[in-house]
């Protein structure tokens, strides 16, 4: 049965989940002494030290594994605009082409992807429970996007996807309140009662 240990009190849930009832801190997946395994080339991933944090490696495709609280660590504007080696000139990658969804390289079922913050041009495949996957590359495209300021251009993008969500919203009110009228205009009563 898979378990979960909060890092904030240490207390240990034998399920899967978010936040600890206890101290409603993070929840993290406690691995167990299984190996993981390349989703793509399915061989055992070795230890890899990245900006002091010890990621899984494939040796042959250079993807690495990450657990949610490791990406979200080196994903995030603070260790980024640390960091002299990130690149404040993205440039946006071309989407690869169409392939198959990746099993997680911890618990085998298949993960989900999605193109991180919808603007990227960065595919991640992520297990909701287990981690990402990242292939060669992408850490350092999502540095790099997050150095030329892309978590703004995301938000900025996701209000003006609202805004237009809202003003199509506000079009189909404005119709059904133009309709009412017209039914309560033209209402059976007032035909039958006073005619047109």
């Amino acid at each position: 049965m898979p378990e979960s240990q909060c890092s904030s009190c240490q207390h240990i849930v034998k399920s899967i989940v978010r936040h600890c009832p206890m101290c409603n801190g993070g929840m993290n997946t406690v691995e167990k002494s299984q190996s993981k395994e390349c989703p793509r080339c399915l061989v055992p991933l070795d230890e890899y030290l990245y900006r002091n944090h010890e990621l899984d490696k494939c040796n042959q495709c250079e993807g690495i594994w990450l657990q949610p609280d490791e990406f979200s660590v080196l994903t995030s504007e603070f260790d980024v605009y640390r960091d002299d080696e990130s690149n404040p000139l993205y440039l946006r990658p071309g989407l690869p082409s169409a392939e198959n969804y990746l099993p997680c390289a911890n618990c085998q079922k298949m993960m989900s992807r999605r193109n991180f913050k919808s603007i990227s041009g960065v595919l991640i495949d992520s297990c909701l429970h287990c981690g990402i996957w990242l292939d060669k590359g992408e850490l350092a495209f999502i540095r790099s996007f997050i150095a030329s300021g892309g978590l703004d251009k995301s938000q900025d993008h996701t209000l003006v996807q609202h805004e237009l969500q809202i003003a199509a919203l506000d079009d189909r009110i404005s119709d059904v309140e133009l309709m009412e009228k017209m039914l309560n205009k033209y209402s059976l009563k007032r035909i039958f009662f006073r005619g047109f």
